[in-house]
């Protein structure tokens, strides 16, 4: 009997990647680094608004997505990790959120720490 939690029989925006495509999309991705588990990017925003606004322009992107980074705010710290939690590490799917989560970035000032 087939597994439905079986990877291979994900869609392949949901399929991990492998480690030549892993580091070809973090190449691609200035500001994200990671292994095959998770992807993370952490900026500082100028203020502590700045990074609650920062977080709220990130949220409506990943609404869109419908795929939701794990948020860590640290006062003007922001921090977020991506993961295809059932995939069971780092999607296609990951890699398209972080580069419009990095459009977000920039757009609000925010440097990486």
């Amino acid at each position: 009997m087939t597994d439905p939690s079986d990877p291979d029989l994900a869609p392949p925006a949901r399929r991990r990647l492998g480690p030549t495509q892993l580091d070809e999309a973090l190449t691609a991705l200035p500001g994200w680094h990671g292994g095959p588990e998770q992807i993370t990017c952490e900026v500082r925003a100028r203020s502590f608004p700045a990074a609650i606004e920062l977080v709220a322009a990130v949220a409506a992107v990943a609404e869109t997505l419908d795929h939701h980074p794990d948020i860590d705010i640290r006062w003007r710290t922001v921090r977020l990790v991506l993961s295809t939690h059932s995939s069971g590490g780092v999607t296609e799917t990951d890699v398209v959120a972080a580069r419009a989560f990095s459009g977000v970035i920039a757009e609000s000032g925010a440097v990486p720490t």
